[in-house]
């Protein structure tokens, strides 16, 4: 009977596992933020209206939003992102604790208007029109800038050069040398966040009676990078 001996492909696997134990990576994560300047603000506001019927409630929200829309003709504004086509009409109950059940109260129509606002010294007065000609309620402004896309590519470029900055720490601590990056990966984009300033926030009334003056921050622009390095010994090249 003929034995086969299998020594061949045993002596090689005993031959690659030092070489594979001494592969080693190093996983690490760097941040970059980037400040810029706010260019212009997307200001957004909405009016509500409670009638009996929903038709006489649709129709006082067109006119209040129709009085919106004429007081904000005069401010400095993107014509093109002016939004007032949203309507939400919805039926009204209140619960009547003595008979258990809901009563039919009537209908609430609620109107959202958007628009940007192109000129940041106008938007105190921006936001005093707003309330002063009806509107039900005013959102924070959400500022921007032309230049974050910009402003992303060099915070990536920083997180970077953070994460890599660490490998290399990393590396010499553990007696090895830092190889090229295997991988390189993102996290989510996160929304631009407004860094206030000493000189931001609303300024006091004008004596003459103008509107007050929002001075916005800067807006910060963070960026995060997961890294993971090749490392191998001082001595291979």
């Amino acid at each position: 009977m003929n034995k086969r001996i299998v020594w061949p492909p045993i002596i090689m696997m005993a031959l690659l596992i030092p070489m594979t134990a001494r592969a080693q990576i190093i996983s690490v994560q760097g941040t970059g933020t980037v400040d810029i300047e706010a260019e212009f603000a997307t200001l957004a506001a909405s009016v509500m209206v409670d009638a009996q019927t929903a038709a006489l409630a649709q129709s006082t929200a067109d006119k209040k939003m129709a009085a919106l829309l004429m007081a904000i003709g005069t401010l400095p504004r993107d014509e093109q992102s002016i939004d007032a086509g949203r309507l939400r009409i919805q039926p009204q109950y209140r619960w009547n604790s003595a008979t258990n059940q809901q009563e039919f109260q009537g209908y609430q129509a609620t109107r959202d208007l958007s628009f940007k606002l192109i000129d940041l010294s106008a938007l105190g007065e921006a936001l005093q029109t707003l309330s002063s000609a009806g509107a039900s309620s005013v959102s924070p402004p959400l500022f921007g800038s032309s230049q974050i896309i910009a402003a992303r590519k060099q915070a990536l470029t920083i997180a970077f050069d953070h994460a890599k900055a660490d490998a290399l720490a990393l590396a010499i601590a553990a007696g090895t040398a830092l190889g090229a990056p295997e991988t390189i990966s993102t996290g989510n984009r996160p929304m631009p966040l407004l860094r206030a300033q000493t000189r931001g926030g609303v300024m006091a009334m004008e004596a003459d009676g103008a509107p007050p003056r929002y001075e916005p921050g800067q807006l910060s622009i963070s960026a995060t990078v997961s890294v993971t390095f090749h490392t191998h010994d001082k001595s291979t090249p």
